[in-house]
């Protein structure tokens, strides 16, 4: 197997464009709430604590907080997912008791 050369420095290869402007990301909030919530849970994740830190420093409080609403959202979410998932799992067992009872 032959070794790929890159003519690109490291640094270059690195400087990637924004995928989106301010602007976008405020929209993606307005228009789908939840899959924003879901989407600012897995940056957050993603990010070393020394860039949320960078992140959220200078003033951006406001940020921060935006970052936290979002967060709590998309628990509440999963929360209530899961509690519709086991009333959907208590109603498959109920029916699966009356198809055996049935046999």
């Amino acid at each position: 197997m032959n070794a790929v050369e890159h003519d690109v420095p490291v640094v270059a290869a690195l400087d990637f464009p924004p995928l989106m402007t301010w602007e976008d990301v405020v929209q993606d909030e307005r228009e789908d709430r939840l899959g924003f919530a879901r989407r600012a849970t897995l940056a957050v994740l993603t990010q070393s604590g020394e860039q949320l830190i960078a992140g959220f420093a200078g003033g951006n409080r406001k940020g921060l907080e935006g970052a936290m609403k979002a967060v709590a959202l998309f628990q509440a979410h999963l929360r209530e997912m899961e509690r519709l998932a086991g009333m959907a799992e208590r109603r498959l067992l109920r029916v699966g008791e009356v198809v055996d009872a049935a046999d």
